[in-house]
């Protein structure tokens, strides 16, 4: 079938990488200076180190499986009745995650630019766009992905140039004096932030390669690649702002780049947020493709229908959206879905993996 289809290693590090990155750039290191303040960047940090962790217990659950992606296997570590309801959970946590992100960035857009559009439109364009695209091939989704990869190098640049404006290199100084119980205090939601790599739950046994390390090796340069990122935005963010002002700006990158004068280009904030927009519709996609495989395994035996189970899933996000418009809801739902995240992601397959360790054990011994 056609979601069969096989993906390179380059077309894995780029979905990860596109899968991470989204909404909360625009954000950070806000959460994660609650704590920390100005060293918050160390929080990200470690947050990115954590999320590697979990890298390689996913990786180490899906080589024990290679041939089959999590949906197919679940029900072989812990019996179909489980893993049907697991499959289930993952397609709700898939669904819900493509929602967050919608809901998210609509926000953005209603109150830096698109003032009178209304929320309706927003949120439907941008599923109709994501589901059409979610309703094609993995091997079709790779190849989109790795376009768009130019819009966010794009993007990361505009970043880098506007942040090298007016700041001061001393808001970042003394390194450490929060002390380190702050700065791990501010390391979950930081881990929040890099969630997408569980993707290769499901995309693991469709990347061609020589060994199976080297699929460990690019999902782990990718992770890299957006801990990196994520703490340039971080030092710049602080650069350009003091502790105290960025306890009260929830999207401090934006105030930089509507800041910033660039002879070149009128409204810097606009054009990242064009640009942008092509970035965090990656993240929908993808999790609403993920989302519709999982759920073709709700009853063991696949559902053939994959494209109509992402236009399903789309409407579904497109009614729950409704409440999107109202700020205290999205708060709300972004503290529900980060819990979620960290069950998910974390910890079923930490327990998955030791579950089929233990059973490999009984059954050898």
């Amino acid at each position: 079938m056609k979601h069969l289809n096989m993906i390179s290693i380059r077309q894995l590090i780029c979905l990860v990488i596109l899968t991470q990155v989204g909404v909360r750039v625009l954000s950070i290191p806000y959460y994660e200076s609650r704590n920390s303040g100005y060293d918050s960047w160390m929080s990200i940090l470690l947050g990115g180190v954590i999320a590697q962790a979990v890298i390689l217990v996913i990786y180490q659950l899906g080589k024990r499986y290679e041939d089959r992606p999590l949906p197919q296997y679940l029900s072989t570590i812990i019996g179909k009745p489980l893993g049907s309801v697991l499959n289930l959970l993952f397609a709700v946590y898939f669904v819900e995650s493509s929602l967050m992100v919608v809901v998210s960035y609509s926000d953005v857009l209603s109150r830096w630019v698109l003032f009178e559009t209304p929320w309706l439109v927003l949120i439907g364009l941008s599923l109709a766009i994501a589901a059409y695209i979610a309703s094609s091939s993995l091997r079709s989704i790779a190849t989109i992905t790795e376009t768009i990869l130019l819009m966010f190098l794009m993007s990361a640049l505009i970043i880098i140039i506007s942040g090298m404006g007016k700041g001061d290199f001393r808001h970042l100084l003394p390194i450490g004096t929060h002390g380190f119980g702050s700065i791990l205090k501010d390391t979950l939601p930081a881990f929040w932030a890099y969630a997408g790599y569980e993707l290769l739950l499901y995309v693991f046994p469709f990347v061609t390669c020589h060994k199976k390390k080297d699929i460990l090796i690019a999902i782990s340069l990718a992770n890299g690649f957006t801990t990196f990122f994520y703490v340039l935005i971080s030092v710049i963010v602080t650069y350009n702002f003091s502790e105290s002002q960025i306890n009260f700006i929830q999207e401090p990158m934006m105030y930089i780049l509507r800041k910033f004068r660039w002879p070149v280009v009128q409204s810097l904030d606009i054009l990242f947020l064009t640009l942008w927009l092509s970035v965090t519709t990656v993240t929908v996609y993808v999790y609403l493709f993920l989302s519709a495989r999982y759920l073709a395994f709700v009853r063991g035996k696949e559902i053939c229908k994959h494209s109509l189970l992402v236009w399903m899933l789309a409407i579904v996000c497109f009614v729950i959206g409704f409440w999107g418009s109202d700020r205290y809801w999205i708060f709300r739902f972004s503290t529900f879905h980060n819990t979620n995240t960290v069950i998910i992601v974390a910890i079923v397959p930490t327990i998955l993996l030791i579950v089929s360790l233990v059973r490999k054990r009984e059954v050898g011994g």
